[in-house]
C-alpha cells in the first residue's frame, strides 16, 4: 500500500511536465533604421575640388601642365601679392568650376616658378557654384533670389577682409573672417548695368561689375561698396561724347590696390581708373602696319570672322598675344600676362607707351609637372658631368 501512494503522485508529475512543451512565442523583431546620410560641409566639397584641382596642377609644381594650353582648361592669371608676381590657374569651366586649382610665385630674373597653394587671386574675378543659397561657405539671406541664375561670381579685396558675392543682379558684401553677410545691392537701374554680368572685382572701396555677352558693347561698371550707389560705367577717354569702355576682345586687370585696367583690342589702348578718385588715364600703343582694309580691321574686332586669312593673321601677329591679357602695376613697367601662342610669357611693358621692353619666359612641364625644375636641375649636372669627361678625355 505504501509503495502504491508513493507512485500515484510520482506518475501525476510525470504526465504534468512531459509530452510536447509548447515553445515560447518569438518576440517581435525590432528594424534598426539606417543612420541618416552625413551632410556634406563645405569642408568636404572643398578637400573634393582640391583633389580635382591636383589632378589638373600637380601639389609641388614647379612648371606649368602643358594641359594647360587645351580648349576648356584653366585660364592663367596674374596678380601682385606684396611685392610678389602670382600667377594662378583660375577653372572656368562651367561643368566644374573648381575655382583656382594652383598658383604659382614667379621669379621675375629667370622665370622659374615657386609652387603656391591654390587660393583667389586678390580683387580679381572668380566664378563658383552655388550650394544651396551659399558660395564657398558664404551664404545669402534666405529670400535672395538663387534659381536659374548660373553660377555665382566672387571676388576678395585686395587685403581680403572683405568678399563680394555677385548672383543674379545683386552683390551681397560678406566679412571674410566670419562670413557674416553685411548688405546687398543691386547692379540694375539708374547708371546700372545694361547687360548680363559676366564677373566682379573689388579694387580699394569699390565694386567693379563686367557686363558682357553682347559682343563689344562690353562694359565695366562701378559701385561703391559701402552702400551700392552706382557710379556709372567706365568710359573712354576722347572723342566727341563719352562712351563706354569696350573689353570685348581686350580685358579687365587689377593693377594694385587702388587702380583697374581696361584694355581694349588686344590692348591697343588701356584706360586706367583710379579707384578712390574716378581718375581715368589713357595708355595708346603704337601698332605695326596690318595687312586689312579699314572696314576689315573694324569687322575683326566686332566679330573677328568677315576678314580675310592674310588681314585675320597679320593682326593676331601684332595684337593676338594681348587679347583677354591681364598686367600689374610697377614703378615704371607694367608686368603682363601674354595670351595666344605666348602663353606661359609674361611682358614687360613701358607704363607710359605699352611698348614691349622684354620677356620672361615661365617653364612648361615636359612629362610630369612636378618634375620640371628637376629636370633643369639633371641637365646641369649632366653637363657638369660632360665637361668632365672631357677634361679627363683631354688629359689622357
Amino acid at each position: 500500500m505504501g509503495t502504491a501512494r508513493w507512485l500515484v503522485p510520482m506518475l501525476a508529475l510525470a504526465a504534468c511536465g512531459g509530452g510536447n512543451k509548447k515553445a515560447a512565442p518569438k518576440k517581435p523583431t525590432q528594424e534598426v533604421e539606417a543612420p541618416p546620410p552625413k551632410v556634406e560641409t563645405e569642408e568636404d566639397r572643398q578637400a573634393k575640388r582640391l583633389e580635382k584641382a591636383h589632378e589638373i596642377v600637380p601639389e609641388g609644381s614647379k612648371c606649368l601642365p602643358v594641359k594647360l594650353k587645351d580648349d576648356g582648361a584653366p585660364v592663367l592669371e596674374l596678380a601682385a601679392v606684396g611685392t610678389d608676381a602670382i600667377v594662378c590657374a583660375v577653372d572656368k569651366d562651367k561643368d566644374r568650376l573648381l575655382g583656382t586649382v594652383g598658383c604659382w610665385k614667379v621669379d621675375l630674373a629667370n622665370g622659374n616658378l615657386e609652387y603656391q597653394d591654390p587660393a583667389p587671386l586678390p580683387g580679381m574675378n572668380v566664378d563658383v557654384k552655388l550650394d544651396d543659397h551659399c558660395a564657398r561657405g558664404f551664404c545669402l539671406p534666405k529670400d535672395a533670389k538663387v534659381a536659374g541664375v548660373g553660377p555665382a561670381h566672387m571676388s576678395w579685396n585686395i587685403d581680403k577682409t572683405k568678399v563680394a558675392v555677385l548672383v543674379g543682379d545683386d552683390v551681397h558684401i560678406f566679412d571674410a573672417a566670419t562670413k557674416a553677410h553685411e548688405s546687398s545691392f543691386s547692379i540694375r537701374g539708374d547708371k546700372g548695368l545694361t547687360n548680363d554680368p559676366a564677373g566682379v572685382h573689388f579694387v580699394g572701396d569699390e565694386i567693379f561689375v563686367e557686363g558682357a555677352d553682347q559682343g563689344p558693347y562690353s562694359a565695366v561698371w562701378v559701385f561703391k561698396a559701402a552702400d551700392g550707389t552706382a557710379v556709372g560705367p567706365v568710359n573712354a577717354l576722347g572723342g566727341k561724347e563719352e562712351k563706354p569702355v569696350s573689353t570685348w576682345h581686350g580685358g579687365v586687370s587689377v593693377l594694385d590696390k587702388n587702380h583697374v585696367g581696361l584694355a581694349e583690342k588686344g590692348m591697343e589702348t588701356l584706360t586706367i581708373y583710379e579707384a578712390d578718385t574716378g581718375k581715368r588715364t589713357k595708355l595708346v600703343r603704337k601698332l605695326p602696319k596690318v595687312a586689312c582694309k579699314p572696314d576689315e580691321l573694324d569687322a575683326f574686332w566686332h566679330d573677328g570672322d568677315k576678314v580675310t586669312d592674310k588681314c585675320r593673321a597679320s593682326i593676331t601677329k601684332a595684337s593676338g598675344h594681348l587679347i583677354g591679357a591681364n598686367a600689374v602695376m610697377g614703378s615704371k613697367s607694367l608686368l603682363v600676362l601674354l595670351r595666344g601662342d605666348r602663353l606661359g610669357e609674361l611682358g614687360v611693358m613701358d607704363a607710359k607707351t605699352l611698348a614691349e621692353k622684354k620677356a620672361i619666359k615661365m617653364p612648361w612641364c615636359d612629362g610630369d609637372a612636378k618634375d620640371g625644375e628637376d629636370k633643369k636641375d639633371e641637365k646641369k649636372d649632366e653637363k657638369k658631368d660632360e665637361k668632365k669627361d672631357e677634361k679627363k678625355d683631354g688629359k689622357k
